[in-house]
């Protein structure tokens, strides 16, 4: 494993080209100046559950605490209180009604029972960390969500790592399909731990696809 392609190593990197040339997509809301998260507030913040920050959010949250305020994860900067909406929920918050399609993805919670915190890109597609199960590298998947037609779900990142130096364009990434990765010399291993954890597979699931009764019966 290259260490320099994961966790906090690479959200360093994501830091450089931010401070240096700002994020290169108008999707990204403006970064003009980092305010880190004071380290004690940083050292008593946890995930839902009193679990630890994942090493990305760490290191990316000393750095700012104001980016993901605006991406919409809390409301006070200086103080961050992270959400407890599952993905039926953060697809409404993302989505709006959308013709009833958002509400859909309510259904994919007996798979996906945990809290989600929503990310930025995409229309009919949005992205999403997922704090179900953390990999070996102690990271979250970011889940890809698509309505274009039945409402989709996938594991699209390795972590918010990845995401991130994606969004930066600082790694040479080709999505010829949402679960490029799965493929991805140095994050395959990652990506099928999250495949595996999630139950979603390496293909990702549409609802049709879902067992609703056998999830029924697993609650």
């Amino acid at each position: 494993m290259n260490e320099d392609m994961h966790g906090a190593a690479l959200i360093d990197r994501v830091i450089a080209r931010v401070r240096e040339q700002g994020w290169p997509t108008c999707e990204a809301p403006d970064l003009d100046e980092p305010a880190p998260l004071a380290p004690e507030v940083l050292d008593r913040l946890t995930l839902p559950g009193g679990r630890p920050l994942p090493p990305s959010l760490r290191r990316w949250l000393a750095f700012d605490g104001s980016w993901l305020a605006a991406v919409g994860w809390y409301e006070d900067p200086a103080e961050p209180v992270l959400g407890d909406r599952g993905l039926g929920a953060t697809a409404e918050w993302m989505y709006g009604d959308s013709g009833g399609m958002a509400s859909m993805f309510g259904d994919f919670e007996g798979l996906l029972p945990a809290v989600c915190l929503p990310l930025i890109g995409g229309c009919d597609s949005r992205r999403l960390l997922y704090l179900g199960s953390p990999d070996s590298t102690g990271e979250y998947p970011v889940l890809v969500t698509d309505i274009d037609d039945l409402p989709y779900v996938a594991v699209m990142y390795p972590g918010l790592d990845v995401y991130l130096a994606d969004l930066a364009e600082i790694l040479d990434l080709d999505f010829d399909t949402y679960t490029s990765l799965a493929a991805h010399p140095e994050y395959a291993a990652r990506m099928a731990e999250h495949a595996e954890n999630t139950g979603l597979g390496p293909d990702g699931l549409e609802f049709h696809e879902l067992d609703l009764d056998a999830l029924d019966l697993a609650d």
